[in-house]
């Protein structure tokens, strides 16, 4: 929690044009995050802002040699004593997360299939990509 008055802070210190492409911040009990990134105007302002925070979450989907951007991700983040400290919905394919240092396992589900990293948060600009397999082709034709 202390990090999100310097998060918000330095998103302001970030192209102002940038900045106001940000949607609001929004709190999971005493965490403070945003998501999103739809739009290459959001998408650039949530990399660039990235960095400023302790963690950023990024979520593609293999589509052939590329990796496409997906929303509608459940995030749920649990600490080192197993207490779930985040547990939201994200509607883009960037979260910004305001996250105490420590130790947190990460779990992402996206259309049923949960993905799994641990971190260890020890200050600002820890990123973790999450990316789906690419989609079937015998499932698509469903």
């Amino acid at each position: 929690m202390r990090y999100w008055l310097t998060g918000i802070c330095a998103c302001f210190c970030v192209a102002t044009v940038s900045a106001q492409n940000l949607p609001p911040v929004e709190f999971y009990l005493n965490t403070a995050y945003m998501c999103g990134g739809i739009g290459s105007d959001q998408a650039a302002a949530f990399k660039a802002a990235r960095s400023h925070y302790p963690l950023s979450l990024n979520f593609g989907q293999k589509l052939g040699n590329k990796v496409a951007f997906i929303a509608d991700i459940q995030v749920v983040i649990r600490d080192q004593y197993d207490q779930t400290v985040v547990n939201i919905n994200s509607e883009g394919p960037f979260c910004l997360l305001d996250m105490d240092y420590g130790k947190y396992q990460v779990y992402v589900t996206y259309e049923g299939q949960t993905l799994h990293q641990t971190i260890e948060v020890k200050g600002t600009g820890h990123q973790l990509s999450f990316i789906w397999p690419e989609k079937n082709t015998t499932e698509l034709s469903k």
